[in-house]
């Protein structure tokens, strides 16, 4: 590797790479192999341990959850009482590298998770082009975004409903995943020669759906599991990381890859959280000796009956033809659209395996029940933590819950309170059918999102080009660290020129 001063930054986002899993591969992966051979790697802290999805968002704006307020690709909006997407107009956060673009740097990026579109037309930014995510694909450059789109399509990966998958599903997956790899590597690379950069980032879904998928545990001989579709996508991904840095002078463009989540079995066990809650809801009311007519009373929850009990190929036919609106609506429904806000104290909110419970606090919530700092706010956190750490597995005896967070507390900021006010992390274990609480009685129930894999907190990032061999690339700690690492080397690849 050669000593020269840093002239550009190639910044490469391999989402849900997990790094055991890829060094356990490491033969299958000469571009990987390379790159780590000869650069830094380092494994990174994040807060990918309490809210998986905050990651991407925790990256770019170089802040933790309390500051940038992200956690979900749908939170919760308590003045409107509803599900909402995160999008600009509520909490907005600004990249990294836009002010670098606004004050001259040349910046081109590509799809970067979570970020939203650009405002303005400074530098290149390309939003949700492999993916489909709210507002659609965008590029702040219009005419360049039109002829991505006449070259390249969008929408390349496709949505994603998470129900269970039969093997011929599965094997269309397989086939998107390797076409959504080769065409953004394809578009990468054009972009490359096509567009003023000295900061280049781009990022890549793919072996994140593929993960969910085709995830196998090694240890599991038993049904014949084998990663080979798993393998395949890493083996396209590496084809694509090498051809990106072939394109690019390693003398003096500095090389980041890296991946702010890991990948692992599917320990979640998301589908007890709603039953739980209801059960220590009515507990809690019961518990302070209420009047019966002021406890929580069960709601028929149509939309959540007939998500669990539809099959899944007639969900995901269903959910892809609805209009992002309506599918919305759903989900909407789903989670809170027959509470009886004056007897809910607290209810559960979509994840990616997670636990996330919201309380319904006075002053916070639009129709919030439950005095922030009381005595029954107080009981009701005991109620959950106690609950929740008292499930266990019937047929192991083993405990479900790791830990119980409060994410405010963990995280604190001028936004924290976006966030959800429980977070419960899961112990490492197979999805349970049958849980009994000695506090609660019994639970039976399956996780249906058909994936075999899921997200663990787990991150790294490899550098290599000049700033291999730097003492800040060494000394780079957590997933917050990127941003300054980079924007450093941006601006002095700037005063270089």
């Amino acid at each position: 590797m050669s000593t020269a001063e840093t002239r550009r930054v190639l910044l490469l986002g391999l989402d849900s790479l997990d790094i055991d899993y890829v060094q356990s591969r490491i033969e299958s992966l000469p571009n990987l192999r390379r790159l780590f051979d000869e650069g830094v790697v380092r494994r990174l802290d994040s807060p990918g341990n309490v809210m998986s999805a905050s990651v991407w968002p925790t990256f770019y704006t170089g802040t933790l959850p309390g500051e940038h307020g992200q956690y979900f690709p749908m939170q919760w909006d308590p003045a409107a009482m509803r599900l909402r997407h995160v999008a600009s107009d509520w909490i907005d956060c600004e990249p990294f590298w836009r002010p670098l673009a606004r004050q001259g740097l040349p910046v081109t990026t590509l799809d970067v998770q979570a970020a939203f579109p650009s405002r303005t037309t400074a530098g290149t930014e390309i939003v949700n082009w492999g993916v489909e995510a709210f507002g659609g694909f965008h590029c702040n450059q219009p005419d360049l975004g039109r002829e991505i789109a006449r070259r390249f399509g969008t929408n390349v990966l496709g949505p994603d409903v998470p129900v269970d998958k039969s093997p011929r599903r599965l094997a269309d997956i397989r086939r998107t995943v390797l076409t959504a790899i080769g065409k953004r590597g394809e578009l990468a690379r054009w972009l490359l020669t096509n567009t003023s950069w000295k900061l280049f980032v781009a990022v890549f879904p793919e072996c994140h759906r593929a993960g969910h998928y085709f995830w196998r545990d090694p240890r599991d001989e038993a049904d014949g599991a084998s990663d080979d579709a798993l393998l395949e996508a890493h083996r396209a991904l590496d084809r694509e990381v090498g051809a990106l840095i072939e394109a690019v002078d390693l003398r003096d463009t500095s090389v980041v890859a890296f991946s702010l989540l890991g990948m692992g079995p599917n320990q979640s066990q998301m589908h007890l959280v709603p039953p739980v809650i209801d059960r220590i809801n009515a507990s809690v009311f019961a518990q302070g000796g209420a009047a019966s007519s002021d406890r929580p009373r069960p709601q028929p929850r149509v939309v959540r009956l007939l998500r669990e009990r539809l099959p899944a190929r007639l969900q995901e036919r269903v959910a892809l033809a609805m209009p992002e609106p309506v599918r919305d609506w759903v989900t909407g429904r789903a989670y809170a659209g027959a509470l009886d806000w004056p007897r809910t104290p607290g209810f559960p909110l979509p994840t990616g395996g997670e636990g996330y419970i919201r309380l319904n606090v006075q002053g916070r919530e639009a129709r919030g029940s439950l005095a922030r700092g009381s005595a029954l706010h107080r009981r009701y956190l005991d109620a959950l933590r106690e609950g929740f750490l008292s499930l266990r597995d019937v047929g192991t005896n083993e405990p479900l819950v790791e830990m119980v967070h409060l994410p405010a507390e963990r995280f604190p900021g001028p936004r924290s309170d976006h966030l959800p006010d429980v977070a419960i992390s899961w112990r490492v274990g197979a999805p349970s059918t049958a849980v009994h609480s000695d506090r609660l009685g019994n639970f039976t129930g399956r996780l249906k999102t058909g994936r075999g894999g899921n997200h663990r907190p787990v991150a790294f990032a490899a550098v290599a080009g000049p700033a291999g061999k730097s003492r800040r690339a060494s000394s780079l700690g957590t997933i917050i660290d990127l941003a300054g690492l980079v924007r450093d080397l941006a601006i002095r690849s700037d005063l270089s020129t």
